[in-house]
């Protein structure tokens, strides 16, 4: 089982770092504000175009890019991700639960606390990443949802969540 872990572990790491060096992030910043153009590079894959200006839906995996913020490599950092789930959505497929990775090019990947929703609504999942984490200047962070809704009505689209903002703070 530990051995299936870190293979999965290594293969995420792998992937973000594969991203990141494809994906051309110009001035990274520590707060993406989702909908907005100048951050739009920061978000790696699983992100649906903007809507009404303010948000995007995600895929069931999606992943950003964040610059640790000045001093996080001595303090650590707090990952924030805003998110409003419907109540539609919970009523279709039931309780989500979401998990992260910090991945890190220096021992892998730190697997961050799940956390179940199991109503609809508006909700921060906020995570402390530690110090050796942020020894890098962009840090990938990908999240899953254990399910989502699959497509319908002639949607193509795989619904997980709808999230506004993803930061690292310093601690």
């Amino acid at each position: 089982m530990q051995l299936a872990r870190r293979y999965k572990v290594s293969v995420i790491v792998s992937l973000g770092m594969v991203l990141c060096a494809c994906h051309e992030v110009r001035e990274p910043v520590s707060k993406i504000d989702i909908a907005e153009v100048r951050t739009a590079d920061q978000l790696l894959f699983g992100f649906y175009p903007p809507e009404n200006g303010a948000w995007r839906w995600t895929a069931q995996e999606f992943a950003a890019a964040l610059k640790p913020p000045s001093g996080a490599e001595q303090r650590g950092a707090t990952l924030e991700l805003q998110l409003y789930i419907p109540d539609s959505q919970i009523e279709s497929i039931g309780p989500m639960t979401l998990s992260a990775t910090a991945l890190s090019a220096t021992n892998g990947g730190y697997v961050l606390e799940p956390e179940k929703f199991s109503k609809g609504g508006t909700y921060v999942y906020s995570r402390k990443i530690p110090r050796e984490a942020l020894v890098t200047s962009l840090l990938p962070v990908k999240f899953c949802f254990d399910k989502a809704r699959a497509p319908y009505l002639g949607d193509g689209r795989e619904l997980a969540a709808i999230v506004s903002r993803i930061e690292l703070q310093t601690d």
